[in-house]
C-alpha cells in the first residue's frame, strides 16, 4: 500500500475501523512512490459517538486529588484516549500535508502514527475493563485547534512531538503515580508504557528540530518560534518536570533549562 493512500484512509475515515487501519505489511511495507497533492488542514470526519461534543455538553478534566474515585479515573483515561485519537488523525494529516518531506521523516512519522493507534487501543481496553466504551463520555477537539498554525514540517514537530508529546513526559508518570496510589495498578502500568514510547516520539521530534534549526538561533528559540499562537511552549511541560526523560529524548541541557524557566 502507498503511504499516502494509507494516511488518507486513516484521516478521512469517520469510524474507528478506518482510524485504526494498520498498514497491511507493516510500516516497512508501505511504499512512498506516488505522494499525492498537499492537503490543507481541515477537521477530520467522525461519526456516531466519536463526534466532538458541543462545549456545553463537555465535562471538565478531573482534578488530580479526585482520582481516588473510579469515576474520575475513567474520565481521565477517556480523555487520554481521545488525545491519542486526535494525535493519530493529525499524524495521518501531516503525511498528506507534506508529501515532499524527506522520506525518512515520512517513514518515521508513519511509525509514530502506528504507535498512537496502539496507544488508543490500550486505553480502550483499559476503559472496557472498567465497564466503559470509548465514546460513552463526550470528547473535545483540543489538539485539532493547533492544526491551522502548522504550515511546514518544522511547525509540525514543534507542535506535536515537542509540545503535546513532550508534555506527556511529565503527565504520564504523574498520573501513573496517582493511579497507583488509588490502587489502580493496571492504569499505572499503562501510563508507564505511554511514557516509555513518548521518549522515542520526542526523540523523533528533537532530531528533526536539530535538522531544521534556524541559523543563529538556539534549539529552544527555533522551537518557540514554531509552536503557533494557539500552542505556546508552556504546554510542553506538566506538573512534575522530568529532566532525565528529556535528555533521553535527545534534548540538550540549554533547551531543557529554557523550557523549565519558561513562563507565558
Amino acid at each position: 500500500m502507498e503511504l499516502y493512500e494509507w494516511a488518507g484512509r486513516v484521516f478521512g475515515g469517520d469510524c474507528l475501523e478506518e482510524k485504526l487501519l494498520a498498514p497491511p505489511e507493516g510500516v516497512k511495507g508501505l511504499t512512498d512512490l506516488r505522494p499525492g497533492p498537499a492537503v490543507a488542514w481541515r477537521r477530520p470526519p467522525r461519526s456516531g459517538s466519536l463526534v466532538v461534543a458541543p462545549k456545553e455538553q463537555r465535562i471538565k478534566f478531573p482534578r488530580p486529588n479526585s482520582l481516588g474515585r473510579e469515576e474520575m479515573r475513567v474520565r481521565s483515561l477517556h480523555a487520554f484516549a481521545n488525545h491519542e485519537l486526535m494525535a493519530l488523525e493529525m499524524m495521518a494529516w501531516a503525511l498528506l500535508a507534506f508529501p515532499q518531506a524527506d522520506s525518512s521523516f515520512r517513514q518515521g512519522l508513519a511509525q509514530v502514527l502506528v504507535d498512537e493507534q496502539r496507544h488508543f487501543q490500550l486505553y480502550c481496553q483499559r476503559l472496557q475493563a472498567l465497564g466503559v466504551q470509548f465514546g460513552d463520555l463526550p470528547v473535545n477537539d483540543h489538539f485539532w485547534r493547533a492544526g491551522p498554525d502548522i504550515g511546514n514540517p518544522l511547525d509540525w514537530v514543534c507542535t506535536m512531538h515537542l509540545t503535546f508529546e513532550q508534555s506527556n513526559l511529565d503527565h504520564a508518570p504523574f498520573y501513573g503515580r496517582l493511579f497507583r496510589q488509588a490502587g489502580d495498578e493496571a492504569s499505572a502500568r499503562l501510563m508507564q508504557t505511554i511514557f516509555e514510547d513518548e521518549i522515542h516520539h520526542v526523540r523523533f521530534g528533537s532530531a528533526w528540530l536539530k535538522r531544521y534549526q534556524a541559523e543563529g538561533k538556539s534549539l529552544f528559540e527555533t522551537f518557540s518560534e514554531h509552536c503557533g499562537e494557539n500552542n505556546p511552549p508552556a504546554r510542553a511541560k506538566g506538573f512534575e518536570f522530568q529532566e532525565e526523560a528529556r535528555r533521553a529524548a535527545g534534548l540538550d541541557d540549554e533547551f531543557i533549562q529554557a523550557l523549565r524557566d519558561y513562563r507565558d
